[in-house]
C-alpha cells in the first residue's frame, strides 16, 4: 500500500502537535511518571502471568503440596485475601491518578482545540467578507437566493453562541424530564 506524501503544511501541523505532546509529557511530575508507569504495568499480561504464578505457589504451599513445608496461610487463605485486598487499593489510587492526568491532557487539548477552530471560523469569516467586497468592486450582482452567504460572512458571536446551545440543551433535559423527546 503505497501512500501519498504529505504537505508541508501537514508536516508542519504534526511537527506542532508532536512537540505540545513532548512538552505535556516533560510537564508530569515524578509521582504522575511513576503512577503512569504502574497503571501500564498493571494492565500488562505480565502482570497477570506474575499473579498466576503467586496465587499458584501460594496456594501449594498453603494446602500441603509441597511436602516438608508449612503452612502459613491455610484455607481459606485470609493472609492471601488481605494482601490482595491492599494491593487493590494502590492499583486503585494508581488508576485514578492516571485517569487525572490524563483528563487533564484531554481538558488541555480541548482548550487548543477551541482555540484553533475559533480561529478557523474567524479566519473563514473573513474570507467570505472580502470575497463580498471584491465582487461589489467587480459590481457582480449576488444572488438573491442565497441569504445564507450574508449570514456566514457575520462575526459568529460565541457568547450568544454559548447562550443557545444552554437554551437548547436546558429545554432538551425538560422535555426529557416530561417524557417527551425533544427531537
Amino acid at each position: 500500500m503505497s501512500s501519498a506524501p504529505l504537505s508541508s503544511t501537514a508536516k508542519k501541523n504534526i511537527e506542532a502537535i508532536a512537540q505540545v505532546e513532548q512538552a505535556l509529557h516533560g510537564q508530569r511530575s515524578l509521582v504522575e511518571r511513576i503512577g503512569h508507569w504502574v497503571a501500564g504495568f498493571f494492565g500488562s499480561l505480565w502482570f497477570i502471568a506474575a499473579h498466576a504464578v503467586i496465587f499458584a505457589v501460594w496456594i501449594l504451599l498453603n494446602v500441603g503440596g509441597l511436602p516438608g513445608v508449612a503452612t502459613f496461610d491455610p484455607y481459606p487463605f485470609p493472609f492471601l485475601g488481605l494482601v490482595v485486598g491492599i494491593e487493590f487499593i494502590f492499583l486503585t489510587t494508581f488508576v485514578l491518578m492516571n485517569q487525572n492526568l490524563q483528563s487533564k491532557r484531554q481538558e488541555h487539548w480541548g482548550h487548543l482545540t477551541l482555540q484553533v477552530c475559533l480561529l478557523a471560523e474567524q479566519e473563514v469569516t473573513k474570507n467570505m467578507q472580502m470575497t463580498q467586497s471584491i465582487c461589489q468592486h467587480l459590481e457582480l450582482q449576488k444572488p438573491t437566493w442565497d441569504h445564507e452567504v450574508d449570514d456566514m460572512a457575520q462575526t459568529t458571536q460565541v457568547a450568544t453562541l454559548v447562550e443557545e446551545i444552554e437554551k437548547a440543551r436546558e429545554s432538551g433535559e425538560a422535555s426529557e424530564e416530561n417524557g417527551s423527546s425533544p427531537i
